[in-house]
């Protein structure tokens, strides 16, 4: 038995013409579309983010505490508790000549803006301790009884600029006590970073706690101490040797 041929198949296919004005419009829209994925994946701005890491460090007397703000093994800056004689001083003072210490070494509180506008030093005292007649004590400083505040810094990664804080707790009584109880840093080249920030606009990166890899505390000699801020950079040169 057989059957018709199917009449879907035996008719010619119709061919429609697109209008030429449509067919130049939808190929400007193509192209278009295409350039503005391209030049908004080549636009994407660095992501921020704020590199945490927690810690619990007391600044000894008579000694000395690295600091390693983004955690490369190289050090940045280094707090300084000289005790001599009657007398406690509590620095901070940086590791190379780009890094800075912000507003003048002051005992931020949260929310302050740390960036490019300054002023900047090389190394700040933070605290002070003396005595009159051998007999009185008097304490002098913006750290003196600072509690949880924040010291703005500014530090170079591979030739460029970084702000990061450090949080400290600071007591002056019977002499300077001091425990940095935290630091940060901005991992995005000269953005600036907010004094307690922890979090930047995507999520938060905490690394261990710094109580547990930190350099052990350096002591200070006798001889140096006497000399003061004086000593600092042959107790650097001390330090390397």
């Amino acid at each position: 038995m057989s059957y018709p041929a199917s009449t879907s198949s035996s008719r010619p296919r119709r061919v429609v013409q697109v209008n030429s004005r449509l067919d130049k419009n939808l190929a400007a829209y193509v192209a278009a579309a295409g350039a503005a994925g391209v030049s908004l994946l080549a636009a994407q701005p660095a992501e921020a983010k704020i590199v945490f890491t927690p810690a619990h460090i007391t600044i000894p007397l008579h000694g000395s505490l690295p600091l390693d703000l983004n955690n490369d093994g190289i050090n940045d800056f280094v707090f300084s508790n000289f005790f001599y004689g009657n007398d406690s001083h509590l620095y901070i003072n940086q590791q190379a000549p780009p890094n800075q210490v912000f507003d003048l070494g002051a005992a931020l509180p949260a929310g302050v803006r740390i960036g490019n506008r300054g002023p900047f030093v090389n190394f700040a005292l933070m605290a002070f301790q003396g005595t009159v007649s051998g007999i009185s004590s008097f304490y002098s400083g913006p750290w003196k009884d600072a509690h949880q505040r924040f010291l703005g810094l500014k530090f170079s990664v591979n030739g460029e600029t970084h702000f990061g804080w450090a949080r400290l707790t600071v007591t002056a009584k019977g002499g300077i006590s001091a425990t940095l109880t935290g630091y940060a840093y901005e991992t995005v080249a000269n953005r600036p970073i907010i004094a307690g920030k922890t979090w930047g606009p995507t999520e938060a990166i905490e690394v261990p706690d710094a109580s547990l890899n930190l350099p052990v505390p350096v002591p200070a000699t006798v001889g140096l101490l006497a000399m003061g801020s004086r000593a600092l950079p042959l107790w650097r040169r001390k330090e390397l040797d």
